[in-house]
């Protein structure tokens, strides 16, 4: 985490390339053999986007992991607008808490993303309009969080935020209380005792009333407005775990993606071979297993891999049984073909089995003027490895 506080520019990024090569700031610490080191990094990694805790983004650098708590940018003060709809007070684990929340909103396809602060963040509504968080930590492991919201997004939208921060703030944190924020519906004069507003919507519930503070005004106005009818409806509670699921699902692809490569560095290693990730793999390979020759020192002699992490990778043909690929971006083929390596598909399944195929020979016989492709495998393992390693020598 040293690198990460050091960073230049103030904000919780780290290349996940330079944790995985650990490339950190170790200063005094005893270092472990290197073979070890690596496990226990991609362990820490692998922990990380498990919890939902960082974000793993594409930049012109490399895929870089965002730790939202670890942001130092102090966000300027809300003026006007957005205005705050309620605020939380709470206790817990406020750093996770507070991370895994915008991890969680950014999987979810409802929020985007706009800018990261000091235990705050803005998010984008489909429409383009502002909503966020800010955080303020209080004493003996207690903070406060305020939801803010544009005065023009529509009521569904701000309650279905509100009641997404609610859940979350439920699920993880302990003494949860929650204070609604009110103006004066006839002269905007903002109702400045949100302890009073909590008590009073407590215990008169529907019919819940407060005067207006401002002498001039001193009219009646209810409590239990749009946004609190909105946000005990059940049709809210729905999308909420619909978003969750979203996020959720977003989480285990990630951590499903990273278990695989885990399982590349191990086999590799288990075969003395070298594994290689690469940062950006839309092209159409993930990595690389590097192969040593009798001297044990890299030969330069190589094969690449495709990852690819869970079930819906591979269909069963119904008239032979057979296991298909579908080649979802077809220029795959050619890319695939056209390089000086073999090329070699490995598909790990929900069963935890990971198994492979060579499929620079398949394309070799058959073309790249193809959609699928017959998943023919074997078991991905250090033999297989060492076999390979043998062919690509020979």
């Amino acid at each position: 985490m040293r690198k990460i506080r050091k960073h230049p520019d103030d904000i919780g990024c780290i290349l996940e390339e330079d944790i995985l090569n650990a490339n950190l700031d170790f200063q005094n610490m005893d270092r472990l053999p290197p073979f070890e080191e690596a496990m226990v990094l991609r362990a820490m990694h692998q922990t990380f986007v498990d919890h939902g805790i960082c974000l793993r983004e594409e930049t012109d650098e490399g895929r870089q992991l965002v730790l939202p708590s670890y942001f130092k940018r102090e966000r300027p003060e809300l003026e006007g607008h957005p205005a705050v709809i309620v605020s939380y007070h709470f206790a817990g684990g406020l750093d996770e808490i507070y991370a895994s929340l915008i991890v969680r909103l950014h999987y979810t396809t409802a929020f985007d993303n706009d800018r990261l602060w000091k235990f705050a963040a803005d998010f984008k509504t489909q429409a383009g309009k502002q909503v966020g968080v800010k955080m303020d930590k209080k004493r003996e492991g207690r903070a406060e969080l305020i939801v803010y919201c544009h005065h023009e997004i529509p009521a569904d939208t701000k309650v279905t935020f509100i009641k997404y921060v609610h859940e979350h703030l439920l699920r993880k944190g302990k003494e949860v209380r929650r204070y609604r924020h009110y103006v004066c519906p006839h002269c905007g004069h903002p109702v400045r005792d949100s302890e009073l507003t909590r008590e009073i919507l407590e215990d008169e519930g529907r019919q819940a009333q407060i005067r207006c503070q401002r002498r001039k005004c001193d009219k009646l106005f209810n409590l239990w407005d749009l946004i609190e009818k909105k946000f005990a409806a059940e049709e809210f509670q729905q999308r909420v775990r619909v978003l969750e699921a979203q996020a959720q699902a977003g989480i285990d692809s990630e951590s499903k993606e990273l278990i695989l490569v885990g399982h590349a560095y191990a086999i590799a290693g288990e075969a003395g071979q070298i594994y290689r990730q690469y940062t950006n793999s839309d092209h159409g390979i993930d990595g690389e297993i590097e192969f040593k020759d009798n001297t044990g020192k890299a030969s330069g002699n190589r094969l690449y891999l495709q990852l690819k992490s869970g079930d819906s990778y591979l269909t069963t043909r119904k008239r032979d049984g057979a296991e298909i690929f579908r080649l979802k971006k077809q220029r795959w083929a050619q890319y695939w073909l056209n390089q000086p390596c073999l090329v070699m598909l490995v598909i790990r399944t929900s069963d935890g089995t990971t198994r492979w195929m060579n499929v620079t020979d398949y394309l070799e016989e058959h073309g790249t003027a193809i959609r699928q492709i017959v998943f023919k495998s074997e078991p991905f393992t250090a033999l297989k490895v060492a076999r390979m390693r043998d062919r690509v020598l020979e």
